[in-house]
């Protein structure tokens, strides 16, 4: 059986298929090595990060984002990157403290991601539920002008998610879709399926 560390490691960017990194919105342009420090974290070299964010900026522990805290902890333009990792690194969320887990205690680095920020206003968002056999749409967020056409191409998004949940290890994964008013389909991000035993082993 596999396990949840294994599960939530497998969706690191660099961990996936090169034709799913291929289709990813916004992948890591930065990636710095943590560690433990106290209730958070804190950088392993802070002068990689000691210069001003080339653009903005969205950071992601592991696979995880800040996004549960209610904010995107967004780094912006010009902003010193190791200042403001600092502070996000010292709040993590607890589903950050509890998938980082999967890192640390078998001794793999945990890195720090930052990834180009994307203006989501006018993009809408579906997620599914996948596996390489179904793909179901557990939800959908209407936004801005892609909104009145995302219906039409709700179709061509389920074949996209299950596309990629076919070359995905074969268990269960929310993939979250973005639809911009262009019609173009990016990934935004993947998310393991978990179970109650994996949730019972978190």
């Amino acid at each position: 059986m596999v396990h949840v560390y294994e599960k939530l490691r497998a969706l690191e960017f660099d961990k996936l298929p090169k034709s799913i990194q291929g289709v990813y919105l916004a992948p890591p342009v930065i990636s710095a090595p943590v560690e433990p420090d106290g209730n958070g974290f804190k950088l392993i070299s802070p002068a990689e990060l000691d210069r001003p964010a080339p653009e903005a900026l969205v950071p992601k522990l592991g696979i995880k984002s800040w996004r549960d805290s209610g904010r995107l902890g967004v780094i912006y333009h010009g902003v010193n990157m190791r200042f403001m990792a600092g502070i996000l690194l010292k709040q993590p969320t607890e589903p950050q403290r509890l998938a980082a887990r999967a890192w640390l205690e078998p001794n793999l680095p945990l890195r720090l991601h930052l990834s180009p920020y994307v203006d989501f206003s006018e993009v809408s968002e579906v997620r599914y539920l996948a596996d390489p056999n179904e793909c179901h749409q557990i939800s959908a967020c209407h936004r801005g002008s892609s909104a009145a056409s995302l219906s039409a191409a709700l179709p061509q998004m389920e074949s996209f998610a299950a596309k990629i949940a076919s070359q995905l290890p074969p268990y269960k994964h929310i993939i979250d879709l973005g639809y911009f008013p262009s019609g173009d389909v990016w990934l935004i991000e993947i998310n393991p399926g978990l179970n109650q035993q994996d949730l019972l082993v978190l």
